[in-house]
């Protein structure tokens, strides 16, 4: 058990000396006052003796002052720390029930008894004190620590686990809490765990900031992102003033959502090295999350700039260039070629025909779906449907997970359904992976991931299958000639712009999904504006999709709409400093902040109730809704799109079209006003249009999985009879 510091004297300590009684005559009191004011100037030099560690000079002045003033609320505390750290356990475990006398339910003084009994080997004895200790005050992290302890040494070893968790919950620096963690795991027989345990605390001890943060990467690695958070902040504390500590931790944070926190050690990595590469990277990513887009674009280009070479830093761009006001087709397809062209740099050629999977045109191709998504997520929502239809008419599927990090749920269970195989490939290199997708027989290769978190692109590009696609995971080309297609329809990427795709563009008939909405969603409410007497437009997308072109429209509408208001919802919404920036953004197009809702939510649940307050649903351009409009439409809440020019740009416009209302899809921000302003003055149609739209959506192609299915099927088998012809011919020469 650990001894106790003037800082737990400090933490004990409750209350101030109380002056003398103001009853009696002045010389009673004075006389009456003499005791306290002694108290107090020998205990404030027993504390400030102990802050220097002079524990013996400490000690005795305790005990005067306990003398003068016996129960004065905090000194009988003290005096009790001070013998503990001369192993005086039964003298201090009396001054501790002194101090419950005057103070009843005293946390600290019940803890530090449980700890004199359990030094002194009474630890059965010691645990309900220490027990009822972290009950009255859960925060009290040595008595979490000293209750571990006990417990381990009564062998229940689950319970001291469970401690030493809050204690390291509370303490993420407690080496002490570590390292008898790792002896539990032991005791249990968790030996990897117990390793774990023990790097980390000879981590914390070395005050060594690059052996903290290998070992925090190799467990970002390994997907236990808890414990690589706590060793980043470490190496933070430890290396205030090296630019790599403030990096990695700042971008841990950043990938938790907490921009505001994530920005400052990022910018302090700068400020102590400005020509590093990736903290200009991960810069941009605070700011994209705060939607900051332009300030973002400029950090992942200076960035760029830096590291002209590196393809996974060219890479952080694409997404970014999305959300940019200005960008065009053309500004896409470039950035994307000259990312494939850094890439792809060195590997093998791209020659699809060699593959020995028996080239028979008549038999249904087997197919793969890479993805780290395969679970509640938005690209389960709008594949999955047509993926159990494809099982359904007879196509094997076979499952590639490429994430530990995301549970399996009931979305994963049905992708098993649909399944004949279910893999998980975190854990493969890319050689593994290729090899286990060549094993499966796989002609074709679905990419439900392209440019986003736990991608591998890499696998893609070093061609595993003789026919690899793309498919709703990225908002656009991938940039790479390793991918044969790129699923879509007429309005995503309309005939005539190919060209911007390096991909070949394989169009379904009628939409480019299928959506699987909501299994138990909220019931559709009335049109709020009739009950509130006030109009408000919702727009529940990322912080990332807001800019000042998108607010200065957005102004137009409400002052075109007297007493309207706008909510948006989403959760990076609830952090202060994001709600200020989008606010910020806002006001920089003129929007009146005064009128705006800003929620923070993140459960679905919650998001699809929040329409209950919504009237008419404003898209964000250039980068619009996907899930977002589907999800609004199936609340009976249409949306507003201006139809942009890339595939970004295009979501909302097809859903809205496939689901029988494109017109609400405009051409220009004037059409956008006036669309929006009209339909805010015929509430009674707006109304009747969202009591219906519901059942308009699910009798809709979007949700039709059987025509959908069919469609998807007859595209896969002229891929197939495509490649089969050219195989041949191959073989033939």
């Amino acid at each position: 058990m650990e001894k106790q510091s003037s800082n737990a004297i400090m933490r004990g300590v409750h209350g101030s000396h109380p002056e003398p009684s103001a009853g009696g005559s002045a010389r009673n009191a004075r006389q009456e006052a003499a005791p306290f004011r002694r108290a107090r100037k020998l205990f404030e030099q027993g504390r400030a003796h102990a802050e220097q560690d002079r524990w013996k000079l400490a000690l005795e002045c305790f005990r005067q002052a306990v003398r003068a003033t016996p129960r004065q609320p905090g000194a009988n505390y003290a005096f009790g720390v001070a013998l503990c750290r001369f192993d005086r356990f039964d003298e201090a475990v009396a001054a501790f029930e002194r101090e419950l006398a005057v103070t009843p339910d005293h946390a600290p003084s019940i803890a530090e008894i449980g700890t004199c009994l359990a030094r002194t080997g009474r630890t059965a004895a010691a645990i309900p004190y220490l027990q009822r200790a972290v009950g009255l005050m859960p925060g009290l992290v040595p008595a979490q620590y000293s209750l571990g302890l006990a417990l381990l040494t009564e062998d229940r070893r689950g319970e001291a686990i469970r401690a030493f968790d809050r204690a390291i919950a509370l303490d993420g620096a407690y080496a002490d809490a570590y390292r008898a963690r790792g002896l539990a795991f032991v005791m249990d027989g968790q030996f990897e765990r117990s390793v774990e345990d023990l790097h980390v605390a000879a981590a914390i001890n070395s005050e060594n900031y690059k052996a903290i943060i290998d070992l925090g990467v190799s467990f970002g690695r390994a997907e236990r992102s808890l414990q690589s958070g706590k060793l980043f902040e470490m190496a933070a504390r430890v290396a205030p003033d090296i630019a790599l500590a403030q990096y990695f931790f700042g971008q841990f944070l950043i990938n938790q959502r907490q921009y505001e926190r994530g920005l400052h050690h990022i910018d302090r990595a700068l400020e102590l090295d400005p020509l590093h590469a990736e903290s200009h990277v991960g810069r941009g990513f605070g700011l994209l999350g705060q939607g900051r887009i332009e300030e973002a674009v400029q950090a992942y280009r200076r960035g760029g700039e830096l590291k002209p070479e590196d393809a996974v830093i060219a890479g952080t761009l694409l997404f970014a260039l999305q959300h940019k006001p200005s960008v065009t087709e053309a500004e896409l397809f470039q950035a994307h070629r000259r990312w494939g062209a850094l890439y792809r740099k060195g590997d093998a050629a791209n020659d699809r025909r060699h593959f020995p999977n028996p080239p028979d045109p008549e038999r249904r191709p087997r197919i793969g779906i890479v993805s780290p998504d395969m679970h509640r997520h938005a690209v389960a929502f709008l594949t999955l449907r047509a993926f159990e239809d494809l099982a359904a008419q007879g196509f094997e599927i076979v499952c590639f997970k490429t994430l530990r990090t995301r549970q399996d749920d009931e979305y994963s269970e049905r992708f098993k359904a649909a399944a004949t195989a279910w893999h998980e490939i975190f854990d493969l290199d890319d050689e593994a992976a290729m090899k286990l997708i060549a094993e499966e027989g796989i002609d074709i290769l679905f990419d439900l991931a392209g440019h986003t978190a736990g991608t591998r692109i890499s696998v893609f590009a070093r061609r595993a299958a003789p026919i690899q696609l793309s498919w709703a995971g990225y908002v656009g080309t991938i940039g790479l000639d390793t991918y044969d297609g790129i699923i879509a329809d007429p309005v995503e990427i309309p005939p005539g712009h190919d060209h911007h795709y390096v991909e070949p563009v394989i169009r379904l008939p009628n939409c480019y999904v299928c959506y699987d909405p909501p299994p138990k969603p909220p019931a559709v409410t009335p049109l709020p504006c009739l009950q509130e007497g006030h109009v408000t437009f919702g727009c529940f997308n990322r912080p990332a999709k807001i800019n000042s072109v998108l607010a200065a429209v957005w102004a137009r509408i409400l002052d075109a709409v007297p007493g309207s208001r706008l909510l948006m919802v989403y959760g990076g919404l609830g952090e202060a400093s994001t709600r200020e920036s989008v606010l910020r953004i806002l006001e920089d197009g003129g929007l009146d902040g005064a009128r705006v809702d800003l929620v923070g939510r993140t459960e679905q649940a919650e998001l699809l109730e929040a329409y209950g307050r919504v009237d008419l649903a404003l898209d964000p351009f250039p980068y619009s809704g996907g899930v977002t409009t589907l999800e609004a439409m199936w609340m009976g809440v249409p949306t507003v799109t201006l139809v942009g020019e890339t595939f970004a740009g295009r979501h909302s416009a097809s859903h809205l079209t496939a689901a029988g209302l494109d017109q609400f899809c405009t051409r220009t921000a004037d059409d956008y006003v006036a669309c929006a302003v009209d339909w805010t003055q015929r509430p009674e149609a707006l109304a009747a249009l969202r009591a219906t739209l519901r059942a308009q959506l699910a009798a809709s192609p979007l949700m039709d999985a059987r025509g959908f299915g069919r469609d998807l099927a007859e595209a896969l088998e002229q891929q197939w009879r495509g490649w089969c012809a050219a195989r041949s011919i191959f073989t033939e020469a």
